[in-house]
This record gives C-alpha cells, sequence and structure tokens, in this order.
C-alpha cells in the first residue's frame, strides 16, 4: 500500500488544493510575460504604470512570466487555477518523496495553503526542495544548473550557496552556486536588487500584508510547526545543517508573510530524520484530518476570485470603451493592468521597489483634500477603479459637527466624478469633465452609492 501512497497524496491534494486565483501580483507577472513574448526583449524601465519610478527595473522573475504567459494561451486563465492545484500537489508530493513523513507533509500543506499560490515565491519552495535533495548529494553541476533556473525565477535563489554550505559541506557546490546566481541579464544587479528591497521593506514606508510579520493567530500552524522543530532537535540533537537551516527558515517565515511557503515545503524534510517511528494508523488519520480541513474550508471555484478583483465591474468598464489613465488601490494594479494595457494605464501596483516617490506622496494625499486633487491632476486620472473603504468621520462646513460619509462621496463627489459600475470588490468612476454628457448617461448609475450600505 505504501508504494501508492505518493499517487493518492497527489490526487487528494490536487482536489484540496483547486481554488480561485486570489493573489494580487498574479496579473502583473502575467502581463510582464505578455510583454517580454510580444517585445522578445526584458523592459529596461516599467512599461505599465502612470506613477511607477523610471528609473532601471531589474525584474528577477521574468523567467516564470514568460512561462506562466506560455500556459495561460494554452489553458486560459480559468485553466491556471487547475494548473495552481497540480503545482501544489506536485510540490507536496515531492516533498514526500524527500521526507517519508505523511504526517509533516500534511501538516506542511494545510499551514502553507494560505499563503502559498501560483507565483514565483510558490515556484520558489519547490527551488528549497530540490536544492536541499541535490546538496545531499554534492552533484555541483547538477546544484549550479538548479541555481540559475532558480535566480531567474526568484531572488530567494541567494539562499542557494547557504543551502549548498549547510548540507554538502563543499567548497566546489558552494562556490559554484554562488558564481551561478550571477548568471541572471542583470549580472550583479540581479543578487543586489533583492537585498535592497529589503533596505526599502525594513524603511516603514509602505505597508504590505505579505511584507507584514506572521502573526501567531492568523497562522496557527507556522509556529505549530516551529515548536515540532525545536522540540525534535532539543531532544535529538545531530546535523547542525539541518538545525541551522531551520532556523534561518523559521526566522524568514516569522519576518514576513511571504516568506512561508520557503518554510514549510523545508520543514518535513528537515525534521523527518530526527523524528521517532509514529504508528501508521495515528499517522494516517491525523493526516486525513489535516487534507480534509483545507478541502472543507476551501473555495474551490475556478477562474478568478470575484471577491477579491473587480472582474463585472472592470468588465462594465470595458464595454463602455471610456479611455483615460485609471485611479486604483495597488492590489487592482496588476488585474487592470493585465486586462487594460495599453489601452488604459493603471496608476500603481503591488511592485512597491518601482515606487519609491510615488508611495509617500500617496500616503499624504489620502488625508489631504488638496493634495489628493493634485495627485489626480498630476496623473491625468480620468477614471477611477476603487476598493470598499470605511466610512470617513468629516466635519460638517454647516452644522460644525462630525459625522459619517461614506468614502466614496469624499473621495470621488458626484459632481465631479459619475459611478459608472460597481460589484462586490470594488467601484468605477469617471472624470465627468473628461467625458461627453452623451457618453456618461449611457454608463452612469444614479442615486447610488455601493459603500453606503457595506
Amino acid at each position: 500500500m505504501r508504494r501508492f501512497l505518493p499517487l493518492a497524496l497527489f490526487v487528494v491534494i490536487a482536489l484540496a488544493a483547486i481554488g480561485p486565483i486570489r493573489n494580487y501580483d498574479f496579473f502583473w507577472h502575467l502581463a510582464t510575460g505578455r510583454w517580454i513574448v510580444e517585445h522578445r526583449a526584458l523592459p529596461l524601465t516599467d512599461p505599465f504604470a502612470v506613477a511607477s519610478d523610471r528609473g532601471a527595473w531589474v525584474n528577477g522573475e521574468w523567467l516564470f512570466e514568460v512561462v506562466l504567459h506560455g500556459f495561460e494561451r494554452v489553458l486560459g486563465v480559468a485553466g491556471l487555477s487547475w494548473l495552481r492545484a497540480l503545482f501544489i500537489a506536485a510540490l507536496f508530493t515531492l516533498v514526500f518523496r524527500f521526507s517519508q513523513s505523511l504526517l509533516l507533509t500534511s501538516l506542511a500543506f494545510a499551514g502553507a495553503m494560505p499563503v502559498i499560490d501560483l507565483r514565483p515565491s510558490g515556484v520558489a519552495a519547490l527551488f528549497v526542495v530540490l536544492a536541499i535533495a541535490v546538496a545531499r548529494k554534492n552533484n555541483w553541476i547538477l546544484y549550479a544548473l538548479l541555481t540559475v533556473l532558480w535566480i531567474n525565477v526568484h531572488p530567494s535563489a541567494l539562499l542557494a550557496p547557504v543551502i549548498a554550505l549547510l548540507f554538502a559541506r563543499k567548497v566546489p557546490i558552494t562556490a559554484a552556486s554562488a558564481v551561478a546566481l550571477l548568471v541572471n541579464p542583470y549580472a550583479i544587479h540581479g543578487v543586489l536588487a533583492p537585498l535592497r528591497l529589503l533596505t526599502f521593506v525594513g524603511s516603514g514606508e509602505f505597508v504590505n500584508a505579505e511584507w507584514l510579520p506572521s502573526a501567531p493567530l492568523t497562522f496557527p500552524l507556522l509556529y505549530v510547526s516551529i515548536v515540532i522543530a525545536a522540540v525534535v532537535f532539543a531532544v535529538k540533537r545531530e546535523d547542525p545543517g539541518r538545525v541551522l537551516l531551520s532556523l534561518l527558515l523559521a526566522f524568514l517565515a516569522v519576518r514576513h508573510v511571504r516568506n512561508q511557503p520557503l518554510w514549510f515545503a523545508a520543514f518535513p524534510l528537515l525534521v523527518a530524520p530526527s523524528m521517532r517511528a509514529i504508528p501508521r494508523a495515528i499517522e494516517y488519520a491525523a493526516s486525513i484530518v489535516l487534507i480534509a480541513f483545507v478541502a472543507i474550508r476551501g473555495d474551490h471555484r475556478l477562474g478568478v476570485s470575484p471577491s477579491r478583483f473587480p472582474l463585472q465591474a472592470v468588465a462594465r468598464l470595458k464595454e463602455s470603451g471610456l479611455r483615460g489613465n485609471v485611479y486604483n488601490p495597488d492590489q487592482f494594479g496588476g488585474f487592470l493592468i493585465w486586462s487594460f494595457y495599453p489601452e488604459r494605464r493603471a496608476l500603481t501596483d503591488g511592485r512597491n521597489e518601482l515606487y519609491r516617490a510615488f508611495i509617500p506622496e500617496y500616503a499624504r494625499a489620502r488625508t489631504d483634500q488638496r493634495a489628493w486633487r493634485a495627485l489626480l491632476r498630476r496623473y491625468r486620472v480620468d477614471l477611477a477603479v476603487d476598493e470598499y473603504r470605511p466610512p470617513l468621520d468629516v466635519l460638517n462646513g454647516v452644522t460644525r459637527k462630525r459625522m459619517k460619509m461614506p468614502a466614496s462621496l469624499a473621495y470621488w463627489p458626484r459632481e465631479q466624478w459619475a459611478l459608472i459600475a460597481f460589484d462586490r470588490a470594488g467601484m468605477v468612476f469617471a472624470r465627468r469633465e473628461a467625458f461627453s454628457r452623451a457618453q456618461l448617461e449611457q454608463w452612469e448609475i444614479r442615486g447610488v452609492v455601493p459603500d453606503a450600505a457595506r
């Protein structure tokens, strides 16, 4: 029966992992892959957003984007949901193959599901698993090739020399992986760019959920797995390489939410060799419970999540034919770039390192009406795809009393902006002065304040 366990695990995890596309960065990766294929080159600066810096764009994830675009052309966006499920199933089946611990693999899968996706950081988790396996064999040629692929998919490839040093403990394989990091279109800048980004993240100039620390109440299985690793290593002291890599990956996962897939992919491989055998019945029962928990809680629709992306609202904007630069919160940016470029330009997106000037400017504008209007004029914003925000506490100019106002009325006053679409995720507005009355009358939705009811 144990022979068929990997196949059974693959099928069960794939079914449990089926779900809609939810990651906000997914679509700017798709758009970038499309741009690279169409132009047969890498963009030197950002071609997409209105507010991005015009400095050099070191895109260390270009290889993933090109491959993802190829899959999209064959499978369509709905098919990418299946691809995501199959990738996650393949990753954790491989984890089981190398760790031989069904229980730890199931725990890692359950812990990773809230944060792993079909994106470069998710694929990087696969590279961590492969790097550990190849480093154990001390095959420096294969390890160098693996590092070359990794550094062109995700900057976490900086871990490759560390893994080689801790597991192979040989100079040739460690040196080969360090040199292999330079085999990317940006050479040394491809290595330095992620380090600069970490410095920018630590500056506190912006808030991005995936760069926040991993809260214990939000990600309890992360801390459960770390405690298990600590107990196992404390009871059975051996192999300092595994212990040190566990400490490093656990630190990275706790420090930033986005690093959790790296930890969960490596956790079974690092801990299983030091664990005592668990009775099969207990192992199977606990694993079934963990995977079933993920399956029951998951949203198993295919395609794009309508609660995360303004699918219907953006479709109506596209149908309207209204053109112009589009204001958007950063989480909608990738979807708008993929949907509209080059006909319409989004304001911003989730590539925080490309908006060093815009981020503080935007933060000031959100709390200052004059600065807000100046920002919209500066970037020639004629359309807006906005999220739902809490009501604002404003001072009534007549009664001098404070009152609650729907945020859309404050940021998009109806005498200046026409509501033309809304759905579960967002609202679309058009600037009245930018379009003729006939154009707006055809699409304007009157007498509705979508965020008032919310």
